[in-house]
């Protein structure tokens, strides 16, 4: 009995080994070394943004009947989070921008972005995703599709962005520059 248990057990070790070992030698195809991701903590960085947007279409003739401009400086804080990171230097990342827009002509135009996106290792980078804003006087809350674009420069621990987005609504698009600061 001994005898047979024993060799049950060693003929069940032998076909695992061979199963584990078969599992280990098969071919996988080469990620080229550009596209691998780097096992790399998430990298948070923050910073102030300004800037302004530029109003176009019906919102930009509705916002002059009002008595404002078709333009409004943008005041606000950006909050990015690095997805992943590849071993050539890009990365995808995900981004939420608060802003705060016309303080100047006595108007209190609140918005958040959340963009995901995409930067190369040179600082160039793009993304898009949906934008949320209220005004004071208003009873509802825009909403827009923006499509962003810009580059990031680095210097040190502190990064120099510049960004165009276009959010695309109702109304007309609108059109954001912002700059500012990154610390990370």
């Amino acid at each position: 009995m001994f005898r047979t248990t024993f060799s049950v057990a060693m003929l069940a070790l032998s076909l695992s080994a061979g199963a584990v070992l078969a599992q280990t030698t098969q071919d996988t195809p080469e990620v080229p070394q550009d596209m691998q991701v780097k096992k790399l903590p998430r990298q948070s960085l923050m910073g102030p943004r300004f800037g302004f947007t530029t109003f176009t279409g019906d919102v930009a003739k509705m916002r002059q009947k009002g008595g404002l401009e078709p333009i409004m400086t943008q005041f606000g804080w950006q909050f990015e989070t690095q997805i992943v990171s590849l071993t050539g230097g890009n990365v995808a990342l995900m981004e939420f921008v608060l802003l705060v827009g016309g303080v100047e002509q006595d108007e209190f135009n609140t918005s958040i972005g959340m963009i995901t996106g995409y930067r190369l290792k040179g600082g160039f980078e793009i993304g898009a995703g949906p934008n949320f804003s209220m005004t004071k006087e208003a009873d509802k809350i825009n909403t827009s599709m923006v499509v962003a674009g810009g580059a990031t420069v680095p210097f040190g621990d502190f990064y120099l962005p510049v960004n165009l987005a276009v959010g695309i609504a109702k109304g007309g698009p609108r059109i954001t520059i912002l700059t500012g600061w990154i610390m990370g």
